[in-house]
């Protein structure tokens, strides 16, 4: 009779115990998410990039769990990011809050598979866009809502415009597409190696794209195109200064990659001036950080495989370290899928505060398990014989 009292006494312990780890466990994932969704808003305004990117764990934040990130200041494929007990994010791609430095991984429908240029962010970052299977997905990192605009025959993203309204869109050849409406304003030539090796005018009033031997200047909208010699190479990576005043182009010679510098006078563009680049290896230009200044993604030749982005004086002046990004390695596909705001290049980098990565779902259960087995272990031991 008292060895079946006992035995049901501890039954019911169990049961209490699968019951409580259960609700702890509830409360630790979606309850904390529900309360961090309601209490945590997203920040807005051009903020600034961080001085270093991290390669985050696979227990990154998503905006299912933790909300929207606000607007940003990065954007990068990942390469395996947990969702939920048992689940992974695929494709997953990352974003860093130019407000806070937070990372978060999108949990937004029709992404894209990591790519070059696959996403773009807008200057401010306030907008991120990629072609999906219902076409271009124009997606709000400060509100969460995404909508799809009808582009027939979308296959690529390009650059936003300096206000955020417009977007280069490969479709059929290149185009410029109006992101609150989904209509064409204006064609630009080029295909689709040229799709980011534009520049808009500051204004938004034209793209600018070396075809031949010719600068090649689209209005927006369109349809006017005008053409003028050039002695920048086809290939080359452009981007004008704030003011229209200079054009700067990253020129492909001779397996690598030189910077150079030219003037508008008038409606002409003057013979370029080479910039001084001496100890680095360039990759990328990212745009200019200032009246003198550009900023672009390199290689330190002194330090060999650590890519950095630079900002590099067109006069005088000393390149000096913007952002140090990560070795090749979990949740970081290359700076190939790197997009940038550029509004943010104004405002140099910043040191945020250290990371603190929240814990996986399995180490919460793992957690859970532990607290209602001491627990039990608790009522076992020390309840009256």
């Amino acid at each position: 009779m008292r060895f079946g009292i006992q035995r049901r006494r501890l039954l019911a312990a169990v049961v209490v115990t699968v019951v409580g780890v259960a609700a702890l466990y509830t409360a630790s994932t979606w309850g904390w998410a529900a309360v961090r969704g309601s209490t945590t808003g997203a920040s807005g305004g051009v903020g600034s990039l961080p001085d270093v990117v991290e390669r985050p764990p696979d227990s990154v934040a998503t905006t299912g769990d933790y909300g929207p990130v606000g607007t940003v200041s990065m954007v990068f494929a990942g390469t395996d990011v947990r969702d939920g007990l048992l689940g992974d994010l695929d494709p997953a791609w990352l974003t860093i809050s130019s407000q806070t430095g937070d990372y978060r991984a999108l949990e937004v429908d029709d992404l894209p598979q990591p790519a070059a240029g696959a996403v773009a962010v807008s200057p401010a970052g306030d907008r991120l866009a990629w072609v999906g299977e219902d076409g271009v997905v124009v997606y709000d990192p400060v509100t969460d809502d995404a909508a799809a605009l009808e582009v027939p025959g979308a296959t690529s993203v390009g650059t936003f415009s300096p206000d955020g309204e417009l977007l280069l869109v490969l479709a059929e050849g290149l185009v410029v597409v109006d992101v609150a409406t989904g209509s064409v304003v204006a064609e630009v030539p080029g295909d689709r190696d040229d799709l980011r090796r534009t520049a808009w005018r500051p204004d938004n009033s034209a793209v600018d794209v070396v075809v031949g031997t010719e600068l090649v200047t689209a209005s927006v909208p369109g349809p006017e195109i005008a053409r003028q010699p050039t002695d920048i190479p086809e290939g080359s990576q452009l981007a004008w200064s704030a003011t229209g005043e200079r054009l700067v182009s990253l020129q492909p010679a001779r397996g690598a990659r030189r910077l150079f510098v030219a003037e508008l006078q008038g409606d002409r563009v003057s013979a370029s001036q080479r910039v001084s680049t001496t100890g680095i290896s360039l990759e990328r230009l990212l745009g200019f950080s200032g009246r003198d200044s550009v900023t672009v993604i390199a290689r330190a030749l002194e330090s060999g495989a650590v890519q950095r982005v630079l900002d590099v004086p067109l006069v005088t002046g000393t390149i000096e370290d913007v952002t140090t990004l990560p070795d090749p390695g979990p949740n970081w596909a290359g700076t190939s899928t790197l997009a940038v705001a550029t509004d943010t290049l104004t405002f140099g980098s910043t040191d945020f505060a250290d990371r603190v990565w929240p814990w996986s779902y399995t180490a919460r259960l793992v957690m859970c398990v532990l607290v209602g087995v001491f627990f039990l272990g608790l009522f076992v031991t020390r309840r009256p014989r």
